[in-house]
């Protein structure tokens, strides 16, 4: 019976200590850009991640889900990856840039989060912004689309007050109801028990 114990236990901890994982992580954003009124042809969506100072904290931008009419990548400093399957973007060396051809006339979205290190006094921000595909001019406005500002111990700030973008929170998955945990468990150790006792 003592062994059935710490079976329990062992696992019940096991429980608490993966739902306790998703308490701790980063926030994860939705960012969707509205291109329906800025007529057709090709632009670029210049998504940047740059240290605002040289002693700014390491910070590591991940993009993925990414829905829309995109075309050629190009990346500079430290980003990589791919639209496919999902864009790191970091601040070490100074400023990451990722410049994505895109085709105007609708929606296009990403989910973004960020992990942001110790050791730095200062913040770094991600900013996107539209231009013409020769980088002469701003589309929609002549400030970022997208602006959000990672200082290190505080919130992020966002600021997409425009009508050409919107920052939200990513949907989550589902989490399931403690009921459904108690029976899952107390239906697991039953059958624990009764292996136990057919074993014996």
């Amino acid at each position: 019976m003592s062994n059935f114990k710490k079976i329990l236990t062992r696992s019940l901890l096991a429980m608490a200590l993966g739902a306790c994982g998703s308490v701790f992580a980063a926030p994860v954003y939705h960012v969707t850009v509205d291109t329906s009124t800025l007529g057709s042809g090709n632009a670029v969506l210049d998504l940047q991640l740059g240290a605002l100072t040289g002693s700014a904290a390491p910070v590591t931008a991940t993009l993925n889900h990414f829905l829309g009419a995109y075309g050629a990548s190009d990346f500079s400093g430290s980003a990589s990856g791919s639209i496919g399957s999902g864009v790191r973007l970091m601040n070490d060396a100074g400023l990451s840039d990722l410049l994505q051809t895109i085709m105007l006339g609708g929606l296009f979205s990403f989910d973004l989060s960020f992990d942001v290190g110790t050791g730095g006094m200062d913040g770094s921000s991600f900013t996107a912004m539209l231009t013409n595909p020769d980088f002469t001019a701003n589309l929609g406005m002549g400030t970022p689309l997208v602006d959000i500002e990672l200082m290190p111990g505080q919130a992020d700030m966002i600021s997409p007050a425009n009508a050409f973008a919107s920052v939200s929170p990513a949907a989550v998955s589902a989490v399931p109801e403690p009921s459904t945990l108690l029976s899952m468990v107390t239906g697991l150790g039953l059958l624990g028990f009764g292996l136990r006792r057919r074993a014996r």
